[in-house]
């Protein structure tokens, strides 16, 4: 009898794990394709060819922002996150515009380290290190004195600062992002009026929009559900959804933070916010996407045929400047435009790219290290991704975390929330393109994904020719 009771559970425990193994082989399959909707909206890939006279083109001819910036203003500038990518981005372009570096101020928690930002009139620009989730050391920070010469001047203030964890979806590890993405905007914002700024532009983001990715519904189902999303604005005219369907904590905290942002729109106080579609490159210090991918040489991924819009910091810093042109425009009546208050997408020109065209094009153009790729199996890599996530939730509970040891590193951020971040994202910035009049914010694409993308190996190149 006990024989027999031995040998029907290990039966029944094998047909679990036979059962368990073919939905992972399924889910990995679905994860492996690209479904014929999203080739659609990306039927072309990028030619070795193509790819390598586009990379000549742009190291004859750098993108020459200069001409496509809004004019000069006469106003000075609070930059929190100023030295980031997006944030260093956005001050380089008001220099090159003509701004004096004693109108602007950074504000951040780190000086810039960027190659760009280390020469030239970017040296001469204020610093205020300082913690936007206090209070005090923000207001503090707005309420430095300025030259005498700009003291004057009307106030606008980006806000591009942020906590950027795409791999937490957890109310336990909500707090450390709410801190900066909620309380931190709710302090800038009271800085901001406080110090008498009439425009505030805040960098949000397109995965607000995503939805979280069902991989483990019907195993009838041919896709999992929400694989592929059509993503723009519509979601913020509906009321604000609950924390679960958000793909994780960064989307749910920055669109807690959209509302706020728009709730603080007044006449005397513009707002609006910029969402950059992923992935935003354009910074080798520090974006996750190209960046990423030249500092480590040798890349793993699971996700070669994901199909993406990606922007440049340069489109995105553009998004903002034009979005306060056009929150300063005078109107019949002085009345707000109608993009005050409101988000709008942006991103590169051209449909989007897959993820295997941008790893082509490394591979065809970096010159050092050699791009090395490292193709994963998703839907393993999803299933030891819950794993991780137990550990980690397990080590902050009560007893329990002083037995298991939390995740660190790159294996901590290997998370079921990046898989939803990493699917088929198909983003429309035509909002955004529309004139002001027509209720937008008149951004004009300067380049598309294969040339922003060109221009930063470019400058990669130029920085480490002396390693070849």
């Amino acid at each position: 009898m006990d024989f027999t009771i031995k040998q029907t559970l290990l039966t029944a425990v094998a047909g679990v794990l036979g059962i368990g193994i073919a939905w992972v082989w399924k889910v990995n399959s679905a994860m492996k394709e690209t479904p014929p909707e999203v080739l659609a909206a990306s039927p072309h890939r990028w030619t070795v060819k193509e790819m390598r006279e586009t990379y000549q083109r742009i190291k004859e001819h750098s993108i020459d922002w200069t001409a496509h910036l809004p004019p000069k203003l006469d106003r000075r500038y609070i930059i929190t996150g100023g030295s980031g990518g997006v944030g260093g981005q956005i001050v380089l372009h008001l220099l090159a515009r003509g701004q004096p570096p004693e109108s602007i101020r950074i504000l951040d928690f780190r000086k810039p380290d960027r190659s760009d930002m280390a020469v030239g009139p970017a040296t001469e620009v204020d610093f205020v290190q300082a913690d936007i989730t206090s209070p005090s050391a923000t207001s503090a920070a707005f309420d430095k004195p300025w030259p005498a010469s700009v003291a004057n001047l009307p106030l606008t203030v980006f806000h591009t600062a942020a906590i950027i964890a795409p791999s937490e979806r957890s109310l336990r590890t909500y707090d450390p992002i709410k801190r900066v993405n909620v309380d931190g905007v709710r302090n800038v914002l009271d800085a901001s009026r406080a110090a008498g700024a009439s425009v505030f532009v805040s960098t949000s983001s397109a995965s607000v929009a995503y939805k979280p990715v069902q991989y483990w519904g019907n195993p009838l189902r041919r896709w999992p559900r929400n694989f592929w999303q059509a993503i723009d604005e519509s979601d913020f005219d509906r009321p604000l959804r609950p924390h679960a369907r958000f793909f994780g904590n960064y989307a749910h905290a920055k669109a807690v933070s959209e509302h706020i942002i728009s709730a603080a729109n007044t006449p005397a106080f513009r707002t609006g916010m910029i969402r950059p579609a992923n992935g935003i490159y354009g910074s080798s210090k520090g974006d996750q996407v190209v960046g990423f991918c030249l500092r480590a040489g040798t890349v793993p991924s699971w996700m070669p045929n994901i199909v993406q819009n990606f922007a440049s910091v340069g489109h995105v810093s553009l998004a903002h400047l034009l979005f306060e042109a056009a929150l300063l425009r005078r109107t019949e009546g002085d009345e707000m435009p109608r993009c005050a208050g409101r988000p709008f997408v942006v991103t590169d020109a051209g449909p989007p790219p897959m993820y295997e065209d941008f790893y082509s094009l490394l591979r065809a153009t970096v010159e050092t290290p050699r791009i090395r790729l490292v193709y994963l199996q998703p839907g393993l890599m999803l299933a030891l991704a819950y794993v991780v996530e137990w550990i980690d939730l397990a080590s902050r509970l009560p007893v329990l975390e002083w037995i298991v040891p939390r995740p660190r590193g790159d294996l901590a951020v290997l998370k079921p929330a990046v898989f939803s971040a990493s699917m088929h994202y198909l983003a429309s910035d035509a909002a955004a393109r529309r004139s002001v009049d027509e209720g937008g914010i008149g951004f004009r694409h300067v380049h598309n994904t294969m040339e922003g993308i060109c221009q930063q190996v470019l400058e990669w190149n130029v920085e480490h020719q002396d390693s070849n």
